[in-house]
């Protein structure tokens, strides 16, 4: 029997432990197919220097590869000035997330693949940047049904920053969300099929003119251990995340900067567990902020925690750190951006927090009320198990690609 050919084309590698929540999801994926014997799974993806060593950990059932930017310093230095407009011009086509060099790499692997007699039945867009990039992929193999994974809408999170910008970067990031929305949406509709990672996504785009047919929701990667033993609950207040991300760093700098003197009587203490904290950030350490960088085990700390505090005040789409604080049975006060995409009430399965008086209230109000709050992230958890189905979600994902 012939096997399928399945091409992804994605903006980072896929291996067991990823520390971002986008890559778990992806991994989850991606192994789902590869390890499908009916399938042959070839993949271009970029790595960053950081994860060279993990390369050697990716799935050997995908043929994998690989581009990246030059580690020769003089290299390195050519590549940053040939792609200058692509990493600060605000219309330029593929975002400014990647650089030019990039691109022309992935390009010229397509060239490759095609060189040989390859030709995909599937290719698979993971991630906005990716899916920008779609014409050109077509340019070389024009047959193949063509998928884009989005895992968040981008434009949404564009529109956000250029909505809290002022002065002249108000300006820059109008023209930057202007751009990403129109090309986003054009290359959304030249694909096949797209999957948002949740509902509220899904119901954006089809708000934006994206036809219902083509649009499917998956469950996102989150790591679902067994609930967490509550045991010896201190009064930490947890942030929980990938600290380099910048939608990550000024929320945590916000909650220390607007709650945490307004609490500093409770002897409550902040604890952001995350790698690449940045300098700017470590800053702030001092006996009730507590910075710890990358943990191999994050248990013990949600274990003890008194809730998960998410001020969240950037990005798009479902934060999958509420979704795996919920999974470990720990009380999560979060926002609007924060609870987007996640059907649960205010009360009920979570505290509502936009305000520092709203975090200081529920903070003082947990504090005497730990049975309440504990019921409360029952009830988030019970959430969790009865939505997020990271086997059916693939099911029904791979047998809707396979039938196009």
């Amino acid at each position: 029997m012939k096997k399928r050919k399945i091409l992804y084309i994605s903006m980072s590698i896929p291996y067991d432990n990823v520390p971002h929540a986008g890559g778990k999801t992806f991994n989850y994926y991606i192994n789902g197919f590869a390890n499908d014997i009916d399938n042959e799974v070839t993949m271009i993806a970029k790595v960053l220097p950081e994860e060279e060593h993990q390369i050697e950990n990716i799935n050997p059932n995908i043929n994998t590869i690989i581009v990246r930017t030059p580690k020769n310093k003089v290299k390195k230095y050519i590549s940053y000035i040939k792609s200058l407009n692509s990493k600060i011009n605000p219309l330029y086509r593929y975002g400014n997330v990647l650089t030019k060099e990039i691109f022309n790499q992935i390009g010229n692997e397509l060239d490759k693949l095609k060189n040989t007699g390859y030709v995909p039945d599937i290719v698979i867009l993971e991630w906005t940047w990716m899916l920008l990039f779609i014409d050109q992929v077509k340019k070389r193999f024009p047959n193949a049904k063509y998928i884009a994974s989005e895992h968040d809408v981008s434009f949404l999170g564009a529109q956000r920053q250029y909505e809290n910008a002022k002065g002249f970067k108000k300006i820059y990031k109008k023209l930057y969300y202007n751009n990403l929305y129109k090309r986003e949406i054009l290359s959304i509709n030249k694909c096949d099929y797209v999957v948002t990672h949740n509902a509220k996504d899904k119901k954006l785009l089809l708000k934006n003119g994206v036809e219902q047919s083509k649009l499917g929701v998956i469950v996102p990667y989150i790591n679902l251990p067994e609930q967490v033993a509550r045991k010896n609950i201190n009064k930490n207040i947890l942030f929980y995340g990938a600290m380099n991300r910048m939608e990550n760093e000024i929320s945590a700098e916000w909650f220390i900067k607007n709650v945490m003197p307004e609490i500093k009587d409770t002897g409550a203490k902040y604890v952001i567990v995350g790698n690449k904290p940045s300098d700017e950030l470590k800053k702030y350490e001092s006996d009730n902020v507590i910075i710890t960088g990358f943990v191999q085990d994050i248990q013990p700390y949600f274990s003890s925690a008194m809730c998960l505090a998410a001020p969240i005040q950037a990005g798009a789409g479902v934060k999958v750190k509420i979704l795996e604080a919920m999974a470990m049975g720990v009380p999560v006060l979060t926002n609007n951006i924060g609870i987007e995409g996640i059907e649960v009430d205010d009360g009920i399965h979570y505290y509502h927090c936009e305000t520092p008086e709203d975090y200081n209230g529920k903070i003082r109000y947990i504090i005497q009320n730990r049975d309440e709050a504990e019921k409360v992230a029952q009830n988030a958890l019970k959430f969790i198990n009865d939505n997020y189905n990271l086997k059916n979600s693939f099911k029904e994902y791979s047998e809707k690609i396979y039938s196009l």
